[in-house]
């Protein structure tokens, strides 16, 4: 697994004693102001892995620090991962006091040297810490050069960043949003299994698992022309990176630009061979994209507003693409609509969330989905749910307001005739990844006069009417 350069900031210093405030960007050890932190697996089936919003550390992992002066006082910043076990922690010397559930965990004692384990099972997320020790390093007199050995005034020369051959995709969840990190150097050194510079590191939101084609805004991003010689994203100024799939061989064209901390641009173009990995779940994952992306499947048209009334066929919603203005995040449960083709999904309280790594809509207990079409009755309604039957998250814990409803394994089906039908979450949330809505096939009608019903010209100067629940094409019709 790559190692990452730890980025802190030492913040505070007195004659007597010091405390070093880090915060967390990755899950490779750091040493500044005689404090050494390191981060490792140890008998943990993991490794560490830093994300986007701080460290997860799992079951078994430890957390190593060491001082050349005395330590006396840790102090952690936790928070739980997810809906994963807030897992116990433990020191080998001095006094460690653990939050039960998500806080600050404070150890206190005197020792150059601490050793924190995680327990058997669960994961925690680190985001920063506190270390204080006594009478300073071994240099007290100039504990401010910490700021300077990277040489900030010309902390990488040039903005062009050449030389990337290949990319580590790291894709995991992280409350309820899916990611990919991607890690994109130019070789690796087998003799020390190091990655040769320069790299560059990325953040980004995923919009598929299996899919990387498209562009996306810069969660974070870092560059390293050297161990010594880096710069981060600016937290004032985002970025953006476009990946576009070559060939069948894992060849992606990576460009993107961001603004470094240090005020200067930086960009690249460059063909890199993307290998991805599914670090939940620990294996790998074939990326699905085939063909040049620039035209891959034209998705700005299939949904041309122009033309949206058909009134046969069928709409499918897909959850990784169609998700109208619903809320991405769990803490936000509101309602929301997704529109296409003349049909709307609307939910009085959900959001689209990510279960078992697959994007679903979600309905709460005791809320409603709405399908309402405007371009002919609604006479088939199809649900593929991320769990079988009556189970929870199932399509068995729909009750529905019209027509007829059966279940089978993690598919519901409804069948009716009608512009409107309500299904609501009685039992259990459901959450469903597929809605496909099929819609009557228009009824032909041949030389009649058509009064003063609201009528509109579909193609080729044919006429579509609504009267009551039926949908009518007109052929060779009179207009009043």
């Amino acid at each position: 697994m790559k190692q990452i350069t730890l980025l802190f900031s030492a913040i505070l210093f007195s004659v007597m004693s010091f405390a070093t405030d880090f915060t967390i960007k990755s899950a490779d050890k750091v040493t500044k102001d005689g404090i050494t932190i390191v981060f490792s697996k140890a008998e943990g089936q993991n490794d560490p892995l830093w994300k986007e919003k701080g460290l997860r550390l799992y079951a078994k992992n430890t957390v190593t620090i060491t001082a050349t002066s005395n330590i006396t006082a840790v102090t952690f910043n936790w928070e739980k991962q997810g809906s994963k076990e807030f897992a116990a922690l433990t020191a080998n010397v001095g006094k460690y006091s653990h939050p039960s559930k998500a806080g600050e965990g404070v150890w206190s004692g005197s020792a150059k040297e601490i050793v924190f384990t995680l327990g058997n099972k669960g994961q925690l997320q680190l985001n920063t810490l506190s270390v204080t020790v006594v009478g300073g390093n071994d240099t007290p007199d100039t504990p401010s050069t910490p700021d300077t050995p990277s040489t900030p005034d010309t902390p990488v020369t040039g903005t062009e960043i050449t030389g990337l051959q290949y990319a580590d995709a790291y894709y995991y969840e992280y409350d309820g949003v899916s990611y990919y990190d991607l890690d994109m150097y130019k070789d690796i050194d087998y003799d020390t299994y190091e990655y040769t510079y320069p790299e560059v590191y990325v953040v980004v939101e995923a919009k598929s698992k299996t899919a990387l084609n498209g562009t996306y805004d810069l969660l974070y991003a870092g560059y390293w022309k050297s161990a010594q010689d880096s710069v981060e994203m600016s937290e004032d100024a985002y970025g953006t990176v476009t990946f576009q799939h070559i060939d069948e061989e894992g060849n992606y064209q990576a460009i993107g630009s961001f603004v470094g901390n240090d005020g200067k641009t930086y960009t690249f173009n460059q063909v890199v061979n993307v290998w991805a990995f599914d670090y939940d779940n620990w294996e790998d994952i074939t990326l699905s994209e085939s063909g040049n992306p620039s035209t891959p499947d034209t998705p700005d048209t299939p949904n041309n507003p122009d033309t949206p009334n058909t009134p046969a066929g069928s709409v499918t919603f897909d959850a990784d693409v169609d998700k109208g203005n619903a809320s991405l995040d769990a803490k936000n449960q509101t309602p929301y609509s997704v529109s296409k083709n003349g049909v709307t999904l609307d939910v009085t309280k959900g959001i689209i969330g990510v279960y078992n790594n697959e994007n679903h809509y979600r309905i709460y207990k005791e809320e409603t989905l709405t399908i309402t079409s405007t371009v002919g009755n609604i006479v088939k309604v199809e649900f593929t749910c991320t769990a079988n039957d009556d189970e929870k998250y199932g399509p068995g814990c729909f009750t529905w307001s019209a027509g007829n409803y059966t279940y089978s394994g993690a598919v519901g089906t409804w069948t009716g005739d009608a512009a409107t039908v309500t299904f609501t979450a009685s039992t259990n949330q459901v959450r469903t990844s597929q809605i496909v809505v099929t819609l009557a096939k228009a009824t032909d009608v041949e030389n009649v006069t058509v009064g003063e019903t609201p009528v509109k010209v579909i193609e080729n100067g044919q006429l579509m009417i609504m009267r009551g629940e039926n949908v009518y094409t007109i052929l060779g019709a009179q207009v009043k």
